[in-house]
């Protein structure tokens, strides 16, 4: 990922957070090796993380998993920019179980110690992972904003008798209630949580994820070689065998065509074997986890996200700033990144057959991938310009006004 050192930013960037300090509380994946991944929600936490140190604010993290925060820490004055492993959520992203009595007096201890006046939870367990910790903070009078990526597992809320399904609403609701703000990245998630969890909707806020748009020359096609490709983890919920069954269908009736997975998970193994056993291994690869993993786009001509479950996929919005046409289920957030028909084609979760038609009608049609991809970057550049999530990121998680004025030092109050 592309990043711009902090201290480049200062001449320009206004300075909302001046002596604001934020503790922002967050968890990174890791595969088998204890890796960090640099999926969709690390990306945002490093993100958001930047877009507060260019507001002026001092941040202390605290997280669980593997640090993502070495280039960062580089980047940054030592006395704005702390981190601290705390281990809350473990393998599972499962955290605060219990609202025990000892676990919250240790929740404020922390919270004292990291002297912050706003805390910033990045949840997991679709929002009740920090629910002690939010607690903790309310309790202690500070702002308290959270921010929720997930899809919730069920579109519907529980019946009468489901007592499990109720404890879990009432969970969440009241860790939603902790909080001064909720940010959510697609408008359909944010109605999700307000029917099934009962959030109060005057707390909660879309914020699109940014990116830049990237201007790239045509993708070259040695051979007449064409390139399909989705990304992400490798498991059920991303629909990736959904596209090995479409890449199948294509391949019988397309010459010249490959399916590239770009990213690493559980199902990798199973899907090498399948594509074996289809005859198809000499043209779908497996990239594995790239931590620059964006370059790869650079030769992709149609990009493919099946998604069972999805919030705002990165990986769509990173493909439409390059200009790469999109085929997406409707599901979750999929639906507002992409106009169907105009920047992309949308199809129904599963369609295998409605879905290789689609991408075999990019294929064979040049045209129509140039028209679709001009449309894509377009659309990006307008729905995900990194200036203003930045500029509502951090108005959202600090409180200010939209005007703040812009203080001539970027230094933090003792």
């Amino acid at each position: 990922m592309t990043t711009v050192p902090v201290e480049h930013q200062r001449d320009s960037a206004e300075y909302p957070g001046k002596g604001r300090r934020v503790a922002v509380l967050a968890v990174h994946h890791v595969d088998g090796e204890g890796r960090p991944h640099a999926g969709g929600a690390e990306k945002y936490i490093l993100l958001a993380i930047r877009a507060l140190l260019r507001s002026g604010a001092c941040v202390h993290v605290g997280y669980s998993g593997k640090s993502i925060y070495e280039r960062l820490l580089e980047e940054t004055e030592p006395d704005r920019l702390t981190v601290e492993c705390t281990g809350w959520l473990d393998a599972r992203l499962r955290g605060d179980r219990w609202s025990r009595l000892a676990l919250l007096t240790e929740r404020r201890r922390w919270l004292k110690a990291s002297r912050a006046d706003t805390v910033f939870a990045i949840q997991q367990d679709c929002g009740a992972s920090f629910a002690v910790s939010l607690l903790a903070a309310r309790s202690l009078g500070l702002r308290v904003v959270s921010s929720i990526r997930q899809m919730p597992p069920t579109e519907r809320p529980p019946r009468l008798p489901e007592i499990g399904r109720w404890a879990a609403v009432l969970r969440r609701n009241w860790s939603a209630s902790c909080c001064d703000a909720v940010i959510f990245n697609s408008r359909r998630v944010r109605d999700a949580y307000a029917r099934i969890y009962g959030f109060s909707r005057d707390r909660l806020h879309v914020i699109h994820n940014g990116t830049p748009v990237i201007e790239r020359a045509p993708a070259p096609h040695p051979n007449d070689l064409l390139t399909i490709a989705t990304a992400g983890r490798l498991t059920e919920a991303k629909g990736v065998d959904e596209v090995l069954s479409v890449f199948a269908k294509i391949a019988v009736r397309v010459p010249h065509v490959r399916l590239v997975y770009l990213g690493d998970g559980p199902l990798r193994r199973s899907l090498f074997l399948r594509a074996k056993a289809l005859g198809l291994s000499h043209q779908v690869h497996f990239s594995g986890y790239q931590p620059e993993g964006e370059a790869l786009l650079e030769e992709v001509d149609i990009y493919l996200q099946l998604s069972h479950r999805e919030a705002m996929s990165n990986s769509v919005m990173e493909a439409m700033a390059r200009g790469i046409p999109c085929i997406v289920t409707d599901v979750g957030g999929l639906p507002e990144m992409i106009e169907d028909g105009v920047s992309g084609l949308i199809v129904r979760p599963g369609d295998v057959d409605g879905c290789a038609r689609a991408a075999e009608r990019l294929l064979t049609d040049s045209a129509l991938r140039r028209r679709l991809g001009t449309s894509a970057r377009e659309r990006a550049r307008r729905m995900f310009a990194p200036g203003e999530f930045e500029a509502r990121t951090v108005r959202t998680i600090l409180g200010v006004q939209k005007h703040a004025p812009s203080p001539a030092s970027a230094l933090c109050g003792g």
